[in-house]
């Protein structure tokens, strides 16, 4: 599995607990990690010392450790296999890992401190399309030609879910075999398992994802101090705020 993002990095404070439950594998500096443990360090994780797959279009490139063949316990906290892919020291951070199977594993720090939280997933490069914003929050998200999912977790219940972004108005809850979520106590993590397949009609190459908190009222502002990857600071999530990762195994 390979992951690519335009914008990493960057220490955010804006909401969320102040020592949430996601270990930020390899440190203040928000570069990914392997998730294989090569070496002892304290948490378990090790920077990968491989070069990158492939050339990414930034120059920059790091292998975050082929697909795992767990399962997955959904519990609110993060999952040991799913390397923190951006963010360093936040307090809205993005983890995921994709199974050889092709089912999807992600993971953000849990709502209950302010914010609504959500992951976006696209199995399609977002463009300059946009549609509205989940939950009808303020602002607009970039999607691509294919259908637009998320993960999303309430602030004032203890409520998560998967959903799809309808081109029109409104989202539609998302239930049945292939979609999973589960929330921990405040600290904890929100996560999901998604079956790419199921989702999408077939395993898409790369998927794309964006981690991103809202205001919990009706029409709540982004809190773009927080995204993950970052953003600009404009109320919108664009095209260029999402990472892209390959569900390739090596």
């Amino acid at each position: 599995m390979r992951v690519a993002a335009g914008l990493l990095g960057a220490a955010l404070a804006a909401c969320g607990p102040s020592s949430p439950a996601v270990d930020a594998g390899g440190g203040p500096d928000a570069r990914l990690v392997d998730a294989r443990a090569d070496g002892a360090t304290p948490d378990g994780f090790t920077p990968d010392s491989l070069p990158p797959d492939a050339p990414l279009p930034d120059g920059r490139g790091v292998d975050a450790g082929g697909c795992t063949t767990a399962t997955f316990v959904l519990d609110g906290a993060l999952d040991a296999s799913a390397p923190v892919i951006a963010g360093g020291v936040t307090s809205v951070r993005l983890a995921v890992t994709v199974t050889a199977a092709g089912v999807l594993y992600v993971a953000t720090d849990d709502a209950g401190e302010g914010s609504d939280h959500f992951v976006l997933v696209s199995g399609t490069a977002p463009g300059a399309a946009a549609l509205a914003a989940p939950f009808a929050k303020a602002g607009t998200v970039a999607a691509g030609t294919g259908p637009l999912l998320f993960l999303a977790d309430e602030n004032d219940n203890d409520f998560e879910g998967w959903f799809r972004r309808e081109t029109g108005t409104g989202d539609t809850l998302l239930s049945g075999t292939g979609y999973d979520a589960a929330t921990g106590s405040n600290g904890g993590v929100l996560e999901g398992t998604l079956d790419l397949a199921v989702a999408f009609g077939a395993v898409p190459t790369t998927v794309y994802l964006a981690a991103v908190p809202y205001a919990s009222a009706d029409g709540g502002g982004l809190v773009g101090a927080a995204q993950t990857p970052t953003g600009d600071g404009d109320g919108d999530v664009e095209a260029a705020e999402y990472v892209a990762v390959s569900t390739a195994c090596p």
